[in-house]
């Protein structure tokens, strides 16, 4: 039976395939749309974005309007999906979301909008997700006065009420005198609207005006307001009926990766099914930094969203995902770790989430080395220890998703081996040297310049640290590179192929901050004889 659900997959895929994907991003960093575009390309899959120069930047809000007269000026005959944030559609980005510059009526009036253009194209699916605002406002110079003590206030203001804890309440009494009110003021009008701005796209769903929501929790705790909040919401969601066509996730910067795959999972009508193998099972109870709902729980949302199920005890299954789990004790690390090696040295298909990330969000080291051994990085399906566990997961799971299902489609096996080893070799450059070792440094260059902060740094400051940023993550891409896949061989189709270089490197930083990195490069691989 499986073996001829299979075929008739092939045999579907071949004759109805997505051209393009045009994708609203949260913003404009790497990681709100690159990320989807690389993912995309293993599959041969264009992921078009909006010209950067609408998106806006930190501070400055993206175009909202100039980016749908974008969407409204593409001929989407050969669009089989939107994907769209709504705090892009709405605000103007996700920095934007946290601010009260924008009315209830102008981010609905530019939700249907969205909506309308999209359904000029009846068989062009819409996916959209939106943020639940983060427990802290954002971090810039001019915030950095109080933006720790509100948000403590928030958290302890919540969780008064609703534990009616009297630690809680008085630590709550004791913090607000201390905080300008007109930003208390801001903040909670700003989670008002929306929160009302959410309730609609609910509606909206439930109107067949949209396809498919996420809601993603930005940054959060265990206890905020967010808590009673997303309480809300999942009650409107289930009495509107909306349990097969909204999810409730962790996170919100990996949902273009989330929903992409998705969009391409749908069309193509396959479900993988995913095993689960973790470093230790009572990391699966806890909260993971910035998260609000236990890990198991984030997991199970991360997968469904993206078109995948978990596997159920002997179920056959299509990719193993090793998840690294928070402060995981050495001895089952020990055996967790053994068994990813033995499956990536027999071939199986295997993807990798490190979620035990320290508190500045970079990856496990020990996990790391492991893999560094035997070269075996190339050898994995994905690969993500970035952030935090939401974005992480949301990153490893499409990725391997949208690699497996294009070994079924009818694309060059050439682009899908080497797209899928580009960003492979991208997320261990990223999430482990540039967090683990170039971030740290130009952190260190922005404080002893005595200039600027690393929450926003401008002018010759700025131009120092990404010169620097440019300089050292290339030595650290070339170094991976040639450690883990100079030379190596793989087969595309029936032909085998070898890496020889790397070519058209680019490295820039994207905002006024050393925050992230912006990297792309592209692999040469030649024949075999």
């Amino acid at each position: 039976m499986r073996l001829f659900a299979a075929f008739f997959l092939l045999l579907a895929a071949s004759l109805v395939r997505a051209e393009r994907i045009l994708l609203i991003p949260l913003d404009s960093r790497p990681a709100a749309g690159q990320f989807a575009q690389m993912i995309a390309k293993t599959a041969s899959i264009d992921v078009e974005l909006p010209p950067l120069e609408l998106l806006g930047k930190f501070t400055i809000p993206g175009k909202s309007d100039a980016i749908l007269d974008w969407l409204e000026r593409q001929d989407l005959s050969d669009v089989s999906a939107v994907v769209a944030s709504t705090d892009m559609v709405c605000y103007g980005g996700l920095i934007a979301s946290r601010t009260n510059r924008t009315t209830v009526d102008l981010a609905l009036q530019r939700a249907r909008r969205l909506s309308r253009i999209v359904r000029t194209a009846p068989h062009t699916r819409l996916y959209v997700f939106a943020s639940t605002m983060r427990l802290f406002p954002t971090a810039t110079r001019e915030s950095s006065r109080y933006r720790m003590v509100l948000a403590k206030y928030e958290e302890a203001k919540a969780k008064a009420r609703v534990m009616g804890d009297q630690e809680a309440k008085r630590t709550a009494d004791r913090l607000r005198p201390t905080l300008p009110s007109q930003e208390i003021e801001a903040y909670e009008t700003t989670r008002r609207r929306n929160i009302a701005v959410q309730e609609e796209l609910l509606r909206m769903t439930a109107a067949k005006s949209m396809d498919y929501l996420v809601m993603g929790q930005d940054d959060a705790r265990p206890f905020g307001p967010h808590v009673a909040e997303n309480a809300a919401l999942k009650r409107l969601s289930n009495s509107l009926g909306l349990q097969d066509s909204v999810f409730f996730c962790e996170g919100i910067d990996q949902h273009a990766n989330i929903l992409v795959s998705r969009a391409l999972l749908a069309e193509a009508g396959w479900t993988p099914v995913v095993r689960i193998v973790v470093s230790d099972e009572d990391g699966l109870k806890k909260y993971a930094s910035f998260e609000s709902k236990p890990i198991r729980e984030s997991l199970r949302d991360q997968l469904l969203a993206s078109g995948a199920r978990p596997a159920k005890p002997n179920d056959e299954y299509d990719y193993t995902l090793y998840l690294n789990t928070p402060e995981r004790r050495e001895d089952r690390f020990a055996t967790f770790l053994a068994t990813l090696k033995d499956d990536v040295d027999q071939g199986f298909p295997v993807a990798v989430a490190d979620i035990n990330l320290a508190k500045d969000g970079t990856a496990d080291p020990a996990l790391f080395n492991g893999l560094s051994e035997r070269q075996r990085m190339m050898s994995l399906l994905a690969f993500a220890g970035w952030n935090t566990a939401g974005n992480t997961m949301g990153t490893a799971i499409p990725a391997a998703n949208v690699y497996l299902l294009s070994r079924k489609l009818r694309v060059d096996p050439l682009v899908r081996e080497v797209a899928q080893r580009e960003f492979l070799l991208h997320r261990f450059v990223n999430d482990v040297a540039y967090h683990k070792l170039t971030r740290p440094a130009a952190y260190s260059m922005i404080r002893n310049s005595g200039v600027g902060s690393i929450e926003e740094t401008y002018g010759e400051p700025f131009a120092a640290v990404e010169a620097f940023v440019q300089r050292d993550l290339r030595t650290h891409l070339m170094q991976t590179f040639q450690d883990q896949f100079m030379g190596r061989r793989f087969f595309a189709g029936t032909k085998q192929y070898a890496f020889s270089g790397i070519e058209d490197i680019s490295i820039t930083l994207p905002w006024p901050r050393a925050y992230e990195v912006r990297l792309s490069f592209h692999l040469q691989a030649t024949p075999v004889p």
